[in-house]
């Protein structure tokens, strides 16, 4: 009968295993020295030699006839082995026996038994993430101290899904993808031995398609040399795999670049005519972009076929895009009902595009540019309201009456025009430091928003506060700003912080003459504006009345706040009952140098 590559070239020591030799040096080494593990976890792709190791490593301990940790592949133990019979060296597909049930009568409760003949028992698991937790959880004692004579080999393609008990219990190995030179090479050492007629770009391509498992490529070698009789052609693969050929890829993809529509229409009938898969053909136009994109920035000698009919003035920025974009599009047509369909209307979507987007983006960092330098944008004229002879102005509906006429003007004396004000920059970069304050830091948000400020020539402002912990807690983030600042403006700004206590004023005569008639219901607080922030209303008993608002990242124009007007107690006392002069003067605690007026309402 029959045995495929795959099995007849598998290797039988560690000296045949591609790759992996950080591995195989650390299992030789423990083997010859004594220091073996009670269990080991071997990670990885798919066919990258996971349980080849395993078997090799079994035979290992357990060949009598081994010199240098090379086994004989000759003993009883060795040969039964790698026919998979043996009695002390147990294979598990966790895959098909995942349940607790199956570990427990096969590994647990024939753990304790020495081996039959040879010096250890193996157990190799493989697919082992398969296994259920209640198995994973029977298991755990057994491989945290097994027996001398037990040594548990775990493979599995997904190692994230291997508790952490079992994975901190045992030695990992991650097994990587073996490269394409060496799957080449040893293709093409197979190929002579089987007497293949086999071309270097045929084991190129195979090499390729295998993704890093060389029992991938020896299946598909084998089934190329079944299909060319023999001989094995680039052709020939291109119709195995599903490729579209070069050609027709570098035309659709060329088409995709110039975005021309007729020729992506002609190239996409003659794929979906051929029969070819719609997710190969992606692939293989994502990885055409890719590498013409690595030939263009000189990182790769591949790539030219579609480098030579691009435009000298052509961006290598919008093949990478576009490869990019491309990497959705296949996600999107590998879901779809219709993907021949869907992959067609992409390509189209693409097309219609425009992929060299330098030119907007080097008009958009100008735009920023102007914006962080603080530049005003052009005023807008507003034509001024016409006005009356008695130096009113007009309303806009308002009909003037009818006049006298009136003297003829005379020569008119020009008067100097009012030089334009400058623009002030200055306040947009006030703006900008707010709004980014604003979320990161709201209270020193608030205190900015009710603080002066004052823009020098010299690129100093000053900041001042009537209230003297606020100017403190401003004097603690001076250097902060500053920083917030240089990054916006791109200039230095240098802060310096003042308090400026408010000048008291007299309360007005009328408003401390309160007659005993308005003082019979209730008291009314008028207070002076504030800044915004979280406040609280009072009903007449004291109780919070108006639930705090939320705080507002608008940023106004930054204007001198009034000051406050402080009331003396003794102005108002006089007036008020003496039932309710305790509660105003709580009141009048609460509102420290904030009352304007208090008066009773009826």
């Amino acid at each position: 009968m029959y045995e495929n590559l795959a099995a007849k070239y598998r290797p039988r020591n560690f000296s045949e295993v591609l790759g992996q030799d950080t591995i195989k040096t650390t299992l030789a080494n423990s083997v010859k020295l004594d220091r073996l593990a009670h269990a080991y976890v071997f990670y990885g792709p798919r066919g990258c030699g996971k349980t080849t190791i395993a078997r090799i490593l079994a035979k290992t301990l357990n060949c009598r006839k081994s010199k240098n940790e090379i086994p004989c592949d000759k003993c009883p133990s060795c040969l039964e082995i790698a026919e998979s019979r043996s009695l002390d060296v147990i294979e598990i597909d966790a895959a098909s026996n995942t349940d607790v049930d199956h570990v427990r009568n096969v590994i647990i409760e024939h753990v304790d038994l020495s081996p039959s003949r040879d010096k250890y028992k193996i157990y190799i698991l493989d697919e082992v993430q398969m296994l259920s937790k209640a198995a994973f959880n029977a298991l755990l004692k057994t491989i945290e101290e097994p027996p001398a004579h037990v040594v548990f080999v775990m493979a599995t393609t997904e190692q994230t899904k291997v508790p952490l008990t079992i994975l901190s219990r045992s030695q990992c190995f991650r097994f990587r993808p073996i490269p394409q030179a060496l799957i080449a090479e040893r293709l093409k050492e197979v190929a002579s031995r089987e007497k293949l007629k086999a071309s270097d770009e045929a084991l190129a391509i195979i090499a390729k398609a295998a993704g890093g498992a060389m029992r991938d490529a020896l299946t598909l070698l084998d089934r190329a040399a079944s299909f060319g009789k023999g001989s094995v052609q680039a052709e020939v693969l291109n119709e195995l795999l599903g490729h579209a050929g070069a050609d027709l890829i570098m035309d659709v993809a060329a088409a995709l670049v110039k975005r021309d529509q007729a020729a992506l229409y002609a190239g996409f009938e003659k794929i979906a005519k051929e029969g070819y898969d719609p997710l190969t053909v992606l692939r293989d136009l994502r990885n055409a972009l890719a590498e013409t994109f690595l030939y263009l920035q000189k990182f790769s000698k591949t790539g030219t076929a579609l480098a030579g009919v691009l435009d000298k003035d052509f961006s290598p920025a919008a093949l990478a895009r576009l490869s990019r974009k491309l990497n959705a599009v296949i996600d999107e047509v590998k879901f779809s009902d219709a993907p021949s369909m869907a992959a067609e209307i992409a390509l189209f979507t693409l097309a219609e595009t425009p992929q060299d987007l330098d030119g907007l983006v080097k008009r958009l960092e100008a735009l920023e540019g102007r914006l962080a330098s603080g530049a005003a944008a052009p005023a807008v004229p507003i034509p001024e309201p016409p006005v009356k002879q008695d130096g009113t102005v007009q309303k806009k509906n308002e009909r003037l009456a009818p006049q006298p006429p009136a003297d003829p003007p005379g020569p008119e004396t020009p008067q100097p025009r009012p030089a334009p004000a400058p623009s002030m920059p200055s306040s947009a970069l006030w703006k900008k430091l707010l709004s980014g304050i604003c979320a990161k830091k709201p209270v020193l948000y608030n205190i900015l928003l009710s603080a002066k400020v004052a823009f020098e020539q010299d690129h100093s402002w000053k900041l001042s506060s009537s209230n003297k912990f606020e100017a403190v807690i401003i004097e603690k983030a001076r250097e902060e700003l500053e920083e917030i600042m240089e990054r916006v403006s791109g200039r230095k700004i240098n802060f310096t912080v003042e308090h400026d206590p408010p000048i008291p004023a007299q309360p007005a005569a009328d408003d401390a003459e309160i007659s005993a008639e308005e003082t019979e219901d209730a008291v009314f607080v008028e207070d002076t504006p504030s800044p915004p922030g979280p406040s609280r209303g009072f009903s007449e008993k004291g109780q919070s009345a108006v639930p705090a608002p939320q705080v507002s990242c608008a940023v106004p124009e930054p204007a001198a706040k009034a000051p406050a007007q402080e009331v003396k107690w003794e102005d108002v006392g006089a007036s008020i009952p003496a039932e309710e002069e305790a509660e105003l003067k709580k009141l009048s605690k609460v509102f420290h140098g904030r009352i304007a007026r208090i008066q009773k309402i009826k």
